[in-house]
């Protein structure tokens, strides 16, 4: 499965239509289609249904970008996009000075993994199996005031080319589904999430996903642990509260993903350390000269962004600028190493591009962004951290976060914690908080889960750019012990 033959025509006769003067230009020929299946308590099905198809231009001439976008594919509509385009750079008026390295030529055809096309399951297969779901969370009693399992499925099926002789088909099939529970007594309100939280204000598009098929849907288990999922929001609800203090944090593989999310992944892009981002979501303490020799954590924490993983929702075979997908090592043995960059930020930093500029679709311009951001295990376990703790607590599945506008200071909540006495999980705790600063968190680790604990979580919700971009991005973690944590402030 790739690109249409008119898909690629598109993109080859756009090329066809740049004046001489263009340094150069590429152009992304996508098509997006989009499945939401939603079920919620006391409630019907909801299905959304989403198909667009459209062109992204870019042109480059006197060192000054143009972009312009149009789903209008017929002559008249690829003759505006490239005046358009074109006319932008002009109005610059030149001067700019951008540096893309080396050329990239690949001709080429990509697919993402799948074994079950989602698009060819029976949409009364998902709702069933959805309703059923809701039925098992329903079972907790009358304290479950809101059910809410979802299924997603995206495909992108995309031509790339440029003015170097690039030509690269992708078709990227994306799965997922969740599960959230709220609780309530009237005076207290509470949420379980299943397998992973999400903001509540995005409807849909929770739980976890990877570039996959139906099958990960299935191998989710929804149905299987929704009873243990709203059976925890209504505990919560006479649970104590986190206890203010500072004490040893044991942080679940699910939790550690989100902030590796905000303490690296974000700091990372290459693009926020050379100052463009800094309107929307601020800048970094990963500055150029603090690379490779920034003390980030202790010894034992080594992370890395990785697009090549199969079926891990931040993969691909090349990103929107047809560079291919690889690992990039970010931090090793506690000192930041390198960054995220796409081909005009690593040109600016004299590197070359890791590959990591995507684009939200037809209409949007490639953003440096987070592919797989991945911890490298170590050689502990959650039982062993578990059982050399004498106090602490045990937290996990984020619920909400803030952090600074240079990714340093950082407050995180989490959905569910239990504390930990003399080497034992005890009591559940509800409103589970902790705040730290990155380095100072980071190197206060003494302990990470090893390669069996290791899970690549997909997030379909991370935001980015202005007008907004939303990525699909990948993390994969193992359970990790901190010590000397504020937590319950």
């Amino acid at each position: 499965m790739s690109g249409s033959p008119a898909m690629r025509d598109t993109a080859e006769a756009v090329l066809g239509l740049l004046p001489t003067q263009v340094q150069y230009g590429d152009v992304r020929v996508v098509r997006r289609t989009h499945e939401q299946v939603l079920v919620e308590l006391d409630g019907p099905g909801e299905v959304g249904y989403d198909d667009s198809t459209g062109l992204g231009l870019r042109v480059l001439i006197g060192g000054q970008w143009g972009f312009a976008a149009t789903h209008r594919l017929d002559r008249r509509g690829l003759d505006a996009v490239v005046a358009q385009a074109v006319g932008q750079a002009r109005a610059a008026g030149g001067g700019g000075r951008v540096s893309l390295g080396s050329p990239v030529t690949t001709r080429d055809t990509w697919c993402s993994p799948m074994q079950v096309d989602p698009f060819t399951v029976p949409l009364s297969s998902k709702v069933d199996l959805l309703a059923a779901t809701v039925k098992e969370a329903s079972t907790a009693g009358p304290l479950v005031q809101q059910i809410e399992a979802s299924m997603d499925f995206y495909r992108d099926e995309k031509v790339f080319a440029n003015t170097e002789g690039a030509l690269i088909e992708q078709t990227l099939t994306e799965s997922g589904g969740g599960l959230m529970v709220n609780a309530g007594d009237g005076d207290d309100l509470q949420r379980r999430s299943f397998p992973q939280g999400v903001p509540r204000q995005i409807r849909g598009q929770r739980g976890d996903f990877a570039s996959a098929g139906y099958e990960h849907v299935i191998s989710l288990g929804l149905d299987r642990e929704a009873a243990r999922i709203a059976a925890e929001a209504v505990a919560l609800l006479s649970a104590p509260q986190c206890p203010d203090e500072i004490t040893t944090l044991i942080a679940g593989s699910n939790q550690l993903a989100m902030v590796l999310h905000e303490c690296a992944g974000h700091p990372m892009e290459a693009d926020r350390a050379l100052g463009t981002e800094v309107s929307l979501a601020g800048g970094t303490y990963a500055t150029p000269e603090r690379r490779g020799t920034f003390r980030w954590g202790s010894d034992l924490v080594s992370a890395y962004a990785d697009a090549t993983i199969p079926g891990a929702l931040g993969s691909f075979g090349y990103d929107d600028e047809g560079v291919p997908a690889q690992r990039t090592q970010l931090v090793k043995d506690g000192i930041f190493l390198g960054y995220m960059s796409g081909r005009e930020s690593a040109g600016a930093l004299g590197l070359e591009s890791t590959g990591q500029a995507k684009a939200d679709g037809w209409q949007r311009l490639p953003l440096v962004r987070m592919t797989n951001i991945c911890l490298e295990p170590g050689d502990s376990s959650l039982a062993e951290m578990i059982a050399g703790t004498k106090r602490g607590i045990l937290v996990d599945t984020n619920r909400g976060f803030s952090i600074d506008d240079q990714r340093m200071n950082f407050r995180f909540g989490t959905e569910v914690g239990w504390e930990i006495r003399d080497g034992k999980v005890g009591r559940l705790l509800k409103n589970c908080t902790y705040q730290s600063v990155t380095p100072q968190f980071w190197a206060s680790l003494d302990a990470l889960g090893g390669p069996d604990e290791w899970k690549v979580h997909g997030v379909p919700s991370c935001n980015k750019g202005e007008p907004l971009q939303v990525a699909h991005v990948g993390h994969g973690t193992v359970p990790g012990r901190f010590q000397n944590v504020q937590v319950g402030r």
